[in-house]
This record gives C-alpha cells, structure tokens and sequence, in this order.
C-alpha cells in the first residue's frame, strides 16, 4: 500500500523538521510512503532542503508550482500523487511516529473515506499572554470517530480515488483567501464521503510570531465568515437557508453580549467573543454585499 503526502512549501526553514518527521513514521507493514512537495516558491528554495533527503529512506518527489494560489498548488500535489491514499500535512508542522499507523487504522476501523487528526498549537516564547492563555489560535478538536463535515489539510488522510476516479479538487476561487480545504472535504461528504475524527493521530505546530496580533486575527476571522457563506450558507435553499441565517444572526447577538461584559476584564476574557462576532458579522454582509474576499496567501 502506497500512500502520498501532500506538501506544499513557501520559503519555510520549517519544512525540514515536517521531512524529519515524516522520515522518522513508523509504518504499518507492507505500507510504503512517498512525499509529493510542490514548492510555491518561483526561486524554488525548497529544491535544496528535499535534496538532502536523496540517500534516505524517504521517497521525496519534488515539483515546483509558483502560481499566487494556494488551491492550484494544492492541486499540483494532488494530481502528482502515485499512492492509494492521499496524507496531508502543512510546511509548518512536524508529525507523531505513529501519526500515519493512527489514521490508517482510523481509516480501517469506521470505514471512512476521510480522516482528520489532532493539530497541537504550540506559543512562541513572547507571545502576548492573551494569545497564549485564551489559547486564540487552536484547533478544532472532536471525540475518536466522530463524523464531520468538512475538514482541513493539516492533519488529513484521504481515499484517492476521490481526486483519481471522482475528480474532486480543490477550487482555486479560495486560492488567495484560504478555506479552500474546507470546501474541498465538505464537497466529498455532500457527495457521501465519510469523515471522521480521530485523537490519536496528531501533528504539532508553532503560530508564527508575524501572526500573534489582533489584526492578523480579525482578518482570519473574516476570512472564515466569507468561506462559511460561499461554500455552506449561499449553497442551501428554503428553510435550511432561513435556519443557517437564524443560527447565524444568534450568534451575532451571543458574541455582542459576551463582549461587553468580558470587556472590562481585557482581551484574555473578550478576544474569542470579540472574534466571533466579528466572524458572524462578515457571514450576514457577505449574504448581503457580498464584497471581495481576505487574502492570507499568494505571494509576491
């Protein structure tokens, strides 16, 4: 059994630690890794960090893709990748040694389609304590098994004959903004995908300190607004768009009251409240404007 780790990689000194980990996996039998890095870099500085892994074990299989689109890069790994199962992992994290054995036999044991791991978020030293204490960056976290309906690229496993047979991939409308592994994995489980959850399977990565600010994170968050309207609540009809908007219009006054009785005790105790109104806000003015959307990424 073959499975491909899909990497894309822009100018991070930490893809070495993620090659490092993915070298160090302690494999299932008969199960063999490849590692497709598409670097999103034109100077293609990530040739040089996969030469070093020439002699080792590890299969690296390097491309280049300097489109400014994350979802066209993704895409490049995708379509490159010789295994039965796709893995997916971000520059920026390291792996557990048993993080492929966990979503393999996560995979096998609830028969899933999908399967999506623990990101551990690790605080630089010098983090605002805000950040770090109210824990502004972590990740969504679900009991073993538990069904989803969407997921995201930094700690996944796929069945690839949704991308090989059922030509699924990832839309480069949210290349530039982000979220487009969320339309990615909610489009397979419309499509009757199964996704799970497992705890065992887990990555770990360190925020990086450009991003441990207030405005980095209203823009996250409205980032995450617009993907939330554009790939769920402006695709439903009838009584399910009207029960979307009414949850999200609950929201907006939830997250408008918590943050002004937090307010007086500083952002440790509002941010989170603060960054869900703010989240909200942007879904209800993107279903009324619309408006262009955040870019996070796409480089110069």
């Amino acid at each position: 059994m073959l499975i491909s780790v899909c990497l894309c990689t822009y100018k991070r000194e930490s893809l070495d630690k993620t090659l490092q980990s993915l070298l160090a996996q302690e494999l299932p039998p008969e199960t063999q890794l490849e590692v497709v890095v598409v670097d999103n870099d034109a100077q293609q500085s990530a040739e040089s960090v996969c030469a070093k892994y020439q002699s080792s074990p590890l299969t690296i299989r390097y491309f280049s893709n300097s489109e400014r689109n994350l979802a066209a890069v993704r895409n490049t790994t995708i379509e490159q990748a010789n295994g039965e199962y796709l893995a997916f992992i971000d520059d920026d994290e390291w792996a557990e040694k048993d993080w492929i054995a966990s979503l393999i036999l996560a995979m096998d044991k609830y028969q899933a389609d999908g399967v999506f791991g623990t990101v551990q978020v690790n605080y630089p030293d010098g983090s605002p304590d805000w950040i770090k204490d109210g824990d502004m960056f972590g990740k969504d976290k679900h009991a073993t098994g538990a069904l989803l309906k969407k997921g995201a690229t930094s700690n996944a496993l796929l069945k690839a004959h949704w991308v090989k047979e059922m030509k699924f991939s990832f839309d480069p409308a949210y290349g530039k903004s982000g979220g487009e592994d969320t339309d990615f994995f909610h489009r397979i489980y419309k499509a009757g995908g199964k996704l799970v959850f497992d705890n065992n399977a887990v990555v770990s990565e360190t925020v990086e300190a450009h991003r441990l600010n207030m405005d980095y994170l209203k823009r996250q968050n409205v980032r995450i607004g617009q993907t939330h309207w554009n790939y769920l609540w402006s695709q439903q009809n009838g009584i399910t768009f009207v029960k979307t908007g009414a949850f999200v219009l609950a929201q907006v006054v939830g997250a408008a009251g918590l943050t002004l009785i937090n307010l007086p005790f500083g952002k440790k105790k509002y941010a989170k409240w603060y960054l869900l109104l703010i989240r909200n806000l942007v879904k209800i003015k993107t279903a009324i404007a619309g408006g262009d959307s955040v870019e996070l990424y796409g480089n110069s």
